[in-house]
Parts: C-alpha cells; sequence; structure tokens
C-alpha cells in the first residue's frame, strides 16, 4: 500500500525519538535491569513503543515483530531481572 507524506513524516519522527533513545538505554541495560532505573525502563519501552508504531504505519510486518518481540522480552527481563537479588551493602555504612 502507498503512503501519503504525512505517514511517513510521522512515521519519521518515530524513529528519530524511538532509535537514538532506545540505543543509548540498551547500552547501558544491565546497570538499568540491576539498579532496577524505572525512569531509564519507562523511557526506553516508550521508545521501542515509538519505533513499533512507526513500523506499523509503514506496515513493515518483520519489523514489527522484531521490535515488538524486543518490547516485551526487555519488560520480562526487567521485571524478572531483579527478583530476589539484595542492592549491595553501602560501604559508608561500615
Amino acid at each position: 500500500m502507498k503512503h501519503d507524506g504525512a505517514v511517513d513524516a510521522i512515521s519519521t519522527a518515530l524513529f528519530i525519538f524511538g532509535y537514538p533513545v532506545s540505543i543509548a538505554i540498551i547500552v547501558r541495560w544491565i546497570p538499568v535491569v540491576r539498579e532496577r532505573r524505572i525512569a531509564w525502563f519507562w523511557v526506553h519501552e516508550a521508545a521501542v513503543a515509538a519505533i513499533v508504531l512507526g513500523w506499523i504505519l509503514r506496515e513493515r510486518w518483520g519489523a514489527v515483530v522484531i521490535n515488538g518481540t524486543w518490547l516485551v522480552v526487555a519488560a520480562l527481563w526487567y521485571w524478572l531481572g531483579g527478583r530476589g537479588r539484595r542492592p549491595a551493602p553501602d560501604a559508608s555504612l561500615g
């Protein structure tokens, strides 16, 4: 299906936000999970959701599946990743 200029502009804007933000957080993903950085997590999820929406608008279903899968996997990783772990002791207390 052919898209009009508005759809392309909207999807491009979603990608301009989504890709750099999500990649910047993925680079720091292990500390985000271990330290339970909830704000970073929600910004990441919003960025990846923007990417998924951008690909939906362009009807690129393979990209929707790939990025949508990461959206779900990242959420599960975050929510399950910190379970059962105690924070590191604060050295200043000793």
